[in-house]
């Protein structure tokens, strides 16, 4: 049988390629094998980019996290020397924050606006910023405050980092930022379809997994809304409504308003960069996975443009993930052929998450 792999990452588990290393480790005994590690804007965007351009150059740094700690972290410099790749969920992601460290009021994108600013300074002309999978919900403030634009209130006092204080923005000025960038031309890859704002807002639909409260994601969504309004006065971008605006804690939007990036849809750019769809007709099984299989896989995820080809070459898929939410598969077009859910074949979520690999053989072997 030939089988086409197309893993997505298992966030805080295993990368894509790690899972396409394991998964076709098992496969390749009795079936022909192309794996192809995936990613949607989120965790193994640079993975993804170092697969097509192995000479690619990776530029360490120190940037903050999403807690403002200075640590080591890295984008990648494409061989043609004039375009970066940088990762959001390497500088500031949830994967990598304990519980206790989880502040989604405070947290902040700063670290990503000093990798814009070191790639800048390293000749890049085009910034690919790969979204998801983020610990901060700033609206990509903090990001834009880092390559020197002044968030200041009525007093015109600088604000404090974090999404809470935007509540107090009266006004941005964008100049010093578009002076450090001005030869640089930036694409917001995201990861989900969700506006900024509205019944599916960054805040509403992602606040909660980065430890926000019902309280406070109201406040999440005041702060992205005065946010908006005064990045509207500035650059004349509307971020509330623009699609994929919600990606990464809304750095998104921040790209879009202030740094006039270009938005795509990661699953559906990254696929036909790679010419993806063109291994459909080869294959007789389709695999893909994710960590959790629920409504936010059908909002614009790696797995949702998989689903969407195997089902338009009328292939089977089997989505491995690790746990399921069955009431996002209902009146759902998409939805897979076969689950394997790794959470069955382990005695609990816990020792599945923290032996992945292992429980990822047991259902490769069953295929």
């Amino acid at each position: 049988m030939n089988i086409l792999l197309l893993p997505n990452a298992f966030k805080g588990s295993l990368s894509a390629r790690e899972t396409a290393r394991v998964l076709a480790g098992i496969l390749r005994k009795n079936h022909a094998v192309r794996a192809y590690p995936l990613s949607d804007g989120g965790d193994g965007f640079m993975d993804f980019f170092r697969t097509l351009d192995p000479t690619a150059k990776t530029i360490f740094l120190t940037a903050k996290n999403a807690f403002l700690k200075p640590r080591r972290t890295s984008f990648l410099l494409l061989s043609d020397g004039k375009t970066a790749v940088i990762e959001t969920a390497r500088i500031c992601g949830l994967g990598s924050a304990k519980k206790e460290e989880l502040d989604p009021l405070g947290a902040s994108s700063y670290g990503i606006g000093q990798a814009i600013l070191r790639a800048a300074q390293a000749g890049a002309q085009t910034i690919y910023v790969g979204l998801g999978g983020v610990a901060c919900n700033d609206g990509g403030a903090g990001m834009a405050a880092a390559c020197g634009a002044r968030l200041l209130d009525k007093k015109n006092r600088p604000l404090a980092l974090g999404a809470e204080p935007l509540l107090q923005l009266a006004q941005v000025d964008l100049t010093p930022l578009r002076q450090k960038v001005k030869s640089v031309r930036f694409y917001a890859v995201a990861d989900v379809t969700n506006p900024l704002l509205g019944p599916k807002s960054s805040a509403k639909v992602f606040g909660p997994q980065k430890g926000a409260t019902p309280e406070q994601v109201k406040i999440l969504d005041r702060a992205m809304a005065r946010w908006a309004r005064v990045v509207r006065r500035a650059s004349g971008r509307d971020m509330a409504h623009t699609p994929s605006t919600a990606a990464a804690g809304a750095i998104a939007a921040g790209l879009y308003g202030c740094f006039d990036a270009q938005l795509l849809l990661g699953a559906d750019f990254l696929f036909q960069k790679a010419h993806l769809e063109e291994q459909f007709d080869w294959a007789d099984l389709i695999i893909t996975t994710e960590g959790k299989l629920d409504r936010q896989t059908f909002y614009g995820k790696a797995p949702l443009a998989v689903l969407k080809l195997a089902k338009k070459h009328k292939k089977p898929v089997l989505f491995i993930c690790g746990q399921l939410e069955e009431k996002a598969l209902l009146k759902q077009p998409f939805a897979p052929s076969q689950i394997a859910v790794l959470t069955d074949f382990a005695p609990d979520a816990q020792t599945c998450i923290q032996h992945t690999a292992f429980y990822l053989r047991r259902a490769a072997k069953a295929v």
